[in-house]
């Protein structure tokens, strides 16, 4: 055996052993944990290994913490609200797998389909290979109507019992130890709201693809938070693309306390291509694809210039500007 391998087996065995004082996981859940990990980071190793061993060392560091004891006296519950359209069963199966495969925590699984049958039938389906047990539990919500992401997640967030939840597309994949890296570091530093990275990869390929200029925050924020933040300030909103990041700059418009890491444990699903074109191409270095490239196919972001940062103060602004009021009138809680 090489020695990344080597070394990378030396992760695992420190988070057994620090997941082994916890009373409620037994030695043949910590043999499960153990059967998951390696399973994941196998299938996926040719971009786990730049993207989430930080990941591991956070969560070792996290664990250590004298506070982490009492934080876990019991097992943490989270949602993840999954909206569903159109779905690749190709895709959809391994993005469920990897919620069943949390560690350490009970999964709430809400998935939201927004108006095609076909989803539907193939989502209980999944559900039912997958089986049940006490630390998982799943929930189908069926929209007759395509009515877009932001409503559809919205038919599933008004739903949650778990006082914490995030966000995964039927497309996208969490590491194993993503939940419960993110739930602990929020009970330690105790704020409502965790930013973490995210990376874009091609499954396919088994490769990242970069959209910045550094390899270990490849991404904009995904995000974990009290659950009581959607009573507060509401729930996504009503558009068809971009409620998360809009949900996001509400949430920092009312400064809402927040801690950030740039571990990342929650990947984008791309399938790059010769004509890809988005609405950053214009300051975007294409590199579609490098052949044999052990890790790189995608795009690179350039340095953003003064245009484009004009553009963005400028989107920022008209944001506050119209929104300010309208927010405290819907939400006067905050």
């Amino acid at each position: 055996m090489d020695q990344e391998s080597l070394a990378h087996l030396e992760r695992i065995e420190a988070i057994l052993a620090s997941l082994a004082a916890l009373p409620w996981i037994g030695e043949e859940e910590r043999g499960e944990i153990a059967r998951v990990l390696l399973d994941f980071d196998a299938e996926y190793w040719t971009f786990t290994r730049y993207l989430s061993l930080p990941l591991y060392e956070e969560l070792r560091q996290l664990l250590g913490r004298v506070e982490a004891a009492a934080c876990l006296e019991k097992r943490p519950r989270m949602a993840v609200v999954m909206p569903v359209h159109r779905a690749s069963e190709a895709l959809l199966r391994p993005a469920l797998q990897s919620l069943r495969n949390q560690v350490g925590v009970a999964i709430e699984c809400l998935i939201s389909v927004d108006g095609e049958p076909a989803d539907l039938a193939l989502v209980e389906a999944l559900l039912a290979d997958f089986g049940e047990d006490e630390h998982w539990r799943a929930s189908v919500f069926f929209g007759e109507v395509n009515r877009g992401v932001g409503m559809c997640r919205n038919r599933a967030l008004r739903e949650i019992t778990s006082p914490f939840f995030t966000l995964l597309d039927d497309d996208d994949l969490f590491h194993p130890l993503r939940c419960l890296h993110g739930w602990l570091l929020l009970a330690l530093q105790g704020v409502p709201l965790l930013s973490t990275s995210w990376s874009r990869v091609s499954m396919s390929q088994r490769k990242i693809v970069l959209i910045n200029n550094s390899l270990v925050h490849c991404g904009l924020n995904s995000f974990i938070a009290a659950t009581d933040l959607l009573s507060t300030y509401g729930y996504m909103a009503d558009l068809r693309y971009f409620e998360d990041s809009e949900y996001m700059q509400r949430l920092q418009y009312f400064g809402v306390p927040r801690v950030s890491t740039a571990v990342v444990g929650h990947y984008l699903h791309t399938e790059p291509s010769p004509d890809h074109v988005s609405l950053a191409s214009h300051w975007r270095q294409e590199v579609h694809p490098i052949e044999g490239h052990p890790y790189l196919c995608g795009s690179v972001v350039a340095a953003i210039n003064e245009e484009c940062l004009g553009y963005e103060q400028k989107f920022r602004r008209r944001y506050v500007e119209a929104l300010a009021e309208s927010l405290r009138r819907s939400f006067p809680a905050a």
